[in-house]
Parts: structure tokens; sequence; C-alpha cells
């Protein structure tokens, strides 16, 4: 097989030789580019979420070393109010003295409920000199009140003035390890812009190398052959009917090229027996058409079907796809208004695990958690409407009937918070267990095909899909929260305490649902306090 490139001709020969269908060649090698393009776009949202963290940090620090700042300059302040003070004797400077204390201490408690590191000891030694400080100015206020501004003076002098001497070069050492900290971000930031640069260009140059790649092995594995019948025409046309067209393909064209062959060779005959048997030679030629008609039709069926099973089995547990398949259930993605149990579900924490965690970290946690709760979606025969980032969105009760789809979709959120605890033992996620918010309602909702002509979504919407989303944004990490209808549908299962009412946006009256809190007579569900 010649193609312009003689390096490839081997590869496009194997495509060709590929015993399947055109159309899976073209599919497959579609969804490996979108692959490819869905992964440079994950890579980019992770290299952003890192550069915003990042920036958060560095401004956190620079507040920090402002404050810090702030502080130095309140000690200096006070010094100065002191020393008025006991110059002048006027009681203003006394009162401004007190305020500028109080913004120290201030000041010092913002930055000592987020310290770290060297910082809690530096704060450590500004709590003891600030003891000592307070000790000195009451002796120093004694004297001042009794009039012996003196003796004031001299204690200040002495005493006070140093110790606020120590006490701004506390501050200044809060100033200096800050900004050690915010350079140190600034640097880790034109690191990972590098780096985030490097691996999205990388990526960029891998999709655009591969689709090249792609497109030149699968337009010429069909090139070749459609020169060779082209050819091969051009010779029955002219009578020459002597060489059998050869091509390696085993997909359609080698049917093509099949029946090239018979009709050459019918041609032949008939051209050898036209004379005599003209009406036998179009009787064949009625029956050729007719062959190729019912292959046509069996091929294009056989790929209908295909089709249907694979978006099928986008949505569906495989038995449900099998028994529709089957044609053990009536089936059509037609809009239709039906009673549904919906089920909401993401993971609690998994913003903060996500900038502090390795993109590979994040990555391998978010493939385990989808695809352990994907089974047990197909395990309850539930059908997955989306993924939502690292939430999922499931119902019940359609296309397949069940009567008891309250029932499964509980159950499946109470094996979901299980299998979510046990990934994040096995993964060892972070310094707590990882949990889900869970929120499942039972209602009528419309279900259907939704959509436009370039993409279609199998999918539900109503007030009732609204009010599952309501719940689990209500839901603490390891709750599952069902509205009445479905708490009426399982209370002889579970076991469920009455939480809210709740105001949500798009209901008028108060909403009133349940915390499930474990199977009757059994454990109970391990939940946040």
């Amino acid at each position: 097989m010649k193609t312009p490139v003689p390096l490839l001709d081997s590869v496009v020969a194997s495509v060709a030789r590929w015993h399947t269908s055109l159309n899976k060649k073209l599919l497959l090698g579609f969804l490996l580019i979108v692959l490819l393009l869905l992964g440079t776009a994950v890579l980019g949202l992770v290299v952003m979420q890192r550069a915003s963290a990042t920036a958060h940090r560095i401004a956190s620090l620079t507040d920090r070393v402002v404050r810090a700042g702030r502080m130095e300059y309140a000690i200096t302040a006070s010094m100065h109010f002191r020393a008025m003070h006991l110059l002048t004797g006027d009681v203003a400077n006394d009162q401004k003295l007190v305020k500028a204390r109080q913004d120290f201490a201030t000041l010092l408690g913002s930055l000592e409920s987020s310290a770290e590191g060297q910082e809690r000891a530096v704060i450590q030694k500004i709590h003891e000199a600030n003891l000592k400080f307070a000790m000195s100015a009451q002796q120093v206020d004694g004297h001042a009140h009794g009039k012996d501004l003196p003796g004031a003076m001299e204690i200040h002098m002495k005493e006070e003035h140093p110790i606020s001497h120590e006490l701004e070069g506390l501050a200044r050492e809060l100033i200096r390890i800050s900004s050690e900290r915010r350079d140190e971000s600034l640097r880790a930031v034109q690191r990972d812009n590098r780096a985030g640069i490097t691996l999205l260009g990388g990526a960029g140059l891998a999709s655009v190398g591969l689709a090249l790649f792609l497109g030149y092995v699968l337009s010429w594995s069909v090139i070749v052959p459609v020169r060779r019948l082209d050819e091969h025409m051009a010779q029955v046309s002219r009578g020459e009917f002597q060489q059998e067209i050869d091509i390696p393909n085993r997909d359609e064209f080698q049917g093509l090229a099949e029946k090239a062959n018979e009709m050459m060779h019918a041609l032949a005959k008939a051209r050898a027996d036209l004379m005599r048997e003209h009406e036998a030679v179009k009787e064949q030629a009625r029956k050729l058409d007719e062959v190729n008609r019912q292959l046509e039709g069996r091929v294009r069926s056989q790929v209908d079907e295909l089709e249907r099973t694979r978006r099928l089995g986008s949505y569906l547990a495989p038995q449900v796809v099998r028994a529709i398949t089957s044609g053990e259930h009536a089936f059509a993605m037609a809009n239709a208004r039906k009673q549904l149990t919906i089920l909401f579900a993401d993971i609690r924490g998994f913003t903060a695990f996500s900038d502090m965690a390795e993109p590979e970290e994040v990555i391998t946690l978010l493939n385990t958690y989808l695809s352990k709760m994907t089974d047990l979606v197909f395990k309850y025969e539930g059908t997955l409407d989306k993924f939502l980032g690292d939430g999922m969105l499931v119902f019940f009760n359609d296309p397949v009937p069940q009567p008891d789809h309250a029932k499964r979709a509980v159950q499946m959120a109470m094996d979901m918070q299980e299998r979510a605890r046990e990934i994040s033992t096995e993964l060892s996620v972070g310094d707590s267990p990882l949990r889900l918010g869970i929120g499942i309602t039972t209602g009528y909702v419309t279900v259907g095909t939704i959509g436009s002509e370039h993409r279609m979504e199998y999918t539900v919407v109503g007030t009732q899909v609204n009010l599952a989303a309501r719940l689990v944004g209500v839901a603490e990490p390891g709750q599952i929260i069902i509205n009445q209808r479905t708490f009426d549908m399982v209370r002889d299962m579970v076991d469920a305490v009455e939480v809210g009412p709740f105001t949500v946006k798009g209901f008028q009256k108060p909403v009133v649902a349940y915390n499930v809190v474990g199977v009757k007579g059994g454990p109970s569900l391990h939940q946040a306090a």
C-alpha cells in the first residue's frame, strides 16, 4: 500500500487490514483525540487552580506583613503618647496611648489565630515581652496618676521604653518571616508558571501530532482502496476484464471489492453471451442489485443497533442494556412525565484537597471515586445522567420501570457513603476520611432526550431535580438528606431523623426533609458531628 510517506505505509496497511467496520475505525480515532484534548483541558484547570491557591496565599502573607507593620507602628505610637503625657500632663495623650495598646492587642490576636511555624515562637516571645510591658506600664500609670510625673518618667525610661524596643524588634521579626514566606511563594508561582506552560505546550503539541497522525493513517486507509476501485472501474469501462481488484482492507471496502470482482466476471460472461443470453444478463444484474441492497440494509441495521447499544451503555447498567436490546422491555428515549427518584452526590472538602494535593493524587482520587460510584449505580440499575466535577446525578425508574426505585436510591446512597470511606482509607486522603453529601428526592419530573441536532442528552428536568440539588447542598459530610415522599416510600427500611424545615429557592413553602441515619435494626451511618 503506497502512500506519500513510505515510513507509514506499514501502519496504514495494518489499519486497513483491521477486521472491523470503517465507522468504528473513524470513531476510535476521534475518541483518542478527544481523550487527549480532555486531558489537556484537565491539566490546564489543575494548573489554574494551583496558581489561584498560591496567589491567595501570597495575598494572605502580604496582609500579615502589613498587620505586623501596624503592630510595630502601634508600639512606637504608644511610646510617643506616653512621653507626651509624662512631659505635658495632657490626659488626651493617655487616651491615645490606650487606643494604640488596644490596636496592638487586636493585631496580635489576628496574627496569632493563623500563625505557622516560626511565627508561633515569635508571637510567644511577644506575649512574654508584652506581659513585662504591661507590668511596667502599670507602675508608670500608678506614678502618673499619683502626680509623680518624674518618677513615672524614670520608670518609663528604665523599664517601659526598652521593652517597647524589644516588642518593636519582635514585630519586625514577624515582618521578616512573613516577607520571606511571601517571597518563596512568589518564586513558587514563577516555577509553577514555567512548568504549566511547558506541560500545556507539550500536551497541545501531542494533541496536534496525534490528530495529524491519525488523520493521515485513517484517510490513506480509505484513499488507497478508493483509488484502486476507481482504476478497476476504469478498466471495466474499457472492456478489460482479466485483472481482479485486490485490496488489503477488511472493512466495507472488502465487500465492495468482492462485488466489483463479481461484477467484472458477470460482465465478461455477459459480453461473451450477449447476443444469445441478453435477458439472462439483465436478470443477473437485477439479482446482483438486490443482493447489494440487502447487504446495505443489513449493514445499516447492524450499525444502528451498535450505536443504540453504545448510547444506552453511557446511561444504564450493563444488565439493563442487555434487557432492552434483547427486547425484554419496550424502550423509547422520548420525553415523558414520570415519577422518578433523583440522587445528587458530591465530595465534601474536595476543593481544599485539590488545592493541597499533587495533580496526580487528585486525578487518581477522582478516577477511583467515579469508577467505584459508577459500579454502584450499575449494581442498583440506576441511570447515570452526568458527572458534575466531583459529583454525580443519578435517577431511578426510567427507562426500565422499578417499583422499588426509592429504596434502590437510598440503599445505593448508604453503600456510596461506605465505599467513600473505603476509598479514603486505601488512598490515605488527608487527615480525615473522604465524606460525601447526598440529596435524594422522589417526585414527578420530565425525562427524555434534550439538546440540539449537534448534541443530545438523555436527562431529567423539573422541581424535584432542583430540590435534590438543594438538599445535597445542605447535607453535612456523611449525611443522606431525603424529601418527604422518599421517606414515605422507605420508612419501613431505614431509620431517619427529621431536619429542617428548609427555605429553598424556587419553593413557596418550607421543605421538610429527613437525615437517614441507618438501616432499621442495623448499624448507624458514620456521619460528621
